[in-house]
């Protein structure tokens, strides 16, 4: 009966920062549970935050399915890796937060992961990066805006830590990109 009562308790508690909501679901039910109107944007950047996960997430598990170039494969493996520990990181600053992270992405982000999955095995590797270089280059911004100006402590330092991986992952895109030049 104790060990029941444990799962159960354990189950409503990584329901409140993990769901099953979509994208704008997930926004709203952050703002209601925001202390107050100042707390709303980083309600939103949460559910932000989590959009572009699935998406690197979801883009790089692609990449290594039909990536032509060992390049574009070995860049979404680590790709992989690295949005793993995002997730976790962001995870972790739901629970701390009292948010929910969405199951699904923006829809903007929904359109960018469904041209790349529209892309001809000719085109799949170019338009990996060019979909993930736009992404990455307006999500940056949003993160060192939210590396400034968020109300909340841990968010604004899972901002900050990101920006570098930003930078990181712009370069590779670009060295990827040259290779590409180079071998089409």
């Amino acid at each position: 009966m104790v060990a029941l009562a444990a799962w159960g308790l354990m189950v409503g508690v990584l329901s409140s920062w993990y769901s099953s909501l979509s994208y704008n679901d997930a926004i709203q039910k952050n703002i209601s549970r925001a202390d107050s109107p100042d707390m709303h944007d980083d309600a939103r950047f949460v559910a932000d935050a989590a959009s572009y996960n699935l998406l690197a997430t979801q883009a790089a598990e692609k990449a290594i399915e039909s990536g032509y170039s060992a390049t574009v494969v070995n860049l979404a493996k680590e790709t992989l890796k690295q949005q793993e520990l995002v997730r976790k990181d962001l995870k972790r600053i739901a629970r701390r937060e009292d948010m929910v992270l969405p199951a699904e992405m923006s829809e903007e982000h929904e359109r960018l992961l469904s041209e790349l999955k529209a892309a001809g095995r000719d085109q799949f590797d170019r338009t990996f990066v060019r979909v993930l270089m736009e992404v990455n280059n307006k999500d940056r911004r949003r993160f060192e805006e939210m590396a400034t100006d968020a109300k909340s402590d841990d968010i604004r330092a899972f901002a900050a830590r990101q920006i570098g991986h930003f930078d990181t992952y712009r370069s590779q895109l670009q060295t990827v990109d040259a290779e590409l030049l180079r071998t089409y």
